[in-house]
């Protein structure tokens, strides 16, 4: 039988090199490139998928990496138009993307009363949203057979401090947490708080919602005509308030159920604790205008004299680390301490022994 393989071919020493391994180390090397090729490609075509998958991630090594390589390629791409082919295609497949925060309910609803300012109360902040203040329902008494349902909720400040409410409360409540990564006000577009405000209460029939959310929203919030405002603006915190207003009056059901919202801990870094000041008073503000709502300020006891601290002192002197490594988050010691004066807030507007540990 005649050999119809192919002649060896030589290489740069002038020696015979198999056919076989030319043809194998020629593609492999063109793969490499190839694929390095495709993934730059996708990341500055896609730039602002990118951002909207990290921010979804857990905290971790991963969610900074896709954010850090995301944000600053989406603000280049975007003003040049290249994520252009990405939206066509989106659009092609009956998605309407649009500007961040548009076509949302709790964007709607913002703008609807920064339209009309007159018809909603005022705080600090600016213009809230929502009718005037209603009574506030008297609290039940509730027992062992039918405990007080707590709903704790809000982005990933949730995932500790919820499970130390639960730990921490008497048997006549039952908590239960639901925690969304890298949600918060500020986009809508990505997560639209509003909707799912809505979609909880038909879920878990909450009497008390206690959230925790804002560390994702130091940030531009851009409105539904396309307006950026920049964050740290007044106008940036307004717009907060308006929001924050919107989504207290869905969960409260105008007094009907109660809700605290639990402010921001002070950041390590000095420009996010800059925003979180901004964001605690503009939450401040809704919830004083919201009825059943209740603003817990939580800086007394999760810092040093109101500046950061990674180390917190409990009620009975023992020294934790209370802090996560990235500055924000509470551990899970930090999260008893907040824990303790969460439920103590709770058992002040129960009746007398309602809630007794």
């Amino acid at each position: 039988m005649t050999d119809r393989s192919p002649a060896p071919l030589p290489d740069r020493d002038g020696e015979a090199v198999p056919m076989a391994d030319a043809v194998d180390a020629m593609p492999a090397r063109r793969v490499v490139v190839t694929v390095a090729s495709v993934l730059v490609l996708l990341a500055v075509l896609r730039a602002p998928a990118m951002v909207h998958a990290g921010e979804g991630m857990r905290p971790g090594t991963t969610r900074a990496v896709v954010l850090g390589a995301g944000r600053p390629l989406a603000r280049i791409t975007h003003p040049l138009r290249l994520d252009a082919p990405d939206r066509g295609l989106a659009r092609a497949f009956g998605h309407r993307p649009g500007p961040s925060g548009a076509a949302s309910e709790l964007a709607t609803a913002a703008n609807q009363a920064a339209a009309n300012p007159a018809a909603a109360p005022r705080g600090a902040a600016g213009p809230a949203a929502g009718p005037a203040p209603t009574a506030v329902a008297p609290p039940r008494r509730p027992t062992a057979t039918d405990p007080l349902r707590v709903l704790v909720t809000g982005d990933s400040l949730t995932e500790t401090v919820g499970p130390a409410i639960t730990n921490a409360v008497p048997g006549t409540v039952r908590v239960r947490t639901e925690t969304r990564y890298g949600t918060g006000l500020a986009r809508p577009d990505y997560f639209d708080w509003a909707s799912r405000a809505r979609a909880q209460l038909g879920e878990q029939h909450p009497e008390l919602v206690v959230v925790a959310m804002g560390g994702n929203d130091g940030q531009g919030i851009t409105r539904p005509d396309g307006t950026v405002l920049p964050a740290g603006t007044p106008e940036w915190s307004a717009e907060y308030q308006r929001r924050a207003d919107v989504v207290m009056r869905i969960w409260t059901g105008a007094g009907e159920r109660r809700l605290l919202w639990l402010g921001l801990p002070p950041a390590r870094s000095q420009r996010l604790d800059g925003y979180f000041h901004q964001l605690n008073a503009a939450a401040a503000a809704a919830a004083a205008g919201v009825p059943g709502a209740t603003y817990l300020d939580l800086t007394p006891w999760l810092s040093r004299g109101g500046a950061y601290s990674d180390y917190l002192t409990t009620a009975d002197g023992r020294t934790v680390l209370a802090r996560s490594r990235d500055g924000v988050h509470l551990t899970l010691d930090g999260a008893r301490i907040a824990a303790t004066h969460v439920l103590d807030t709770i058992r002040g507007r129960w009746p007398p022994g309602a809630l007794r540990p």
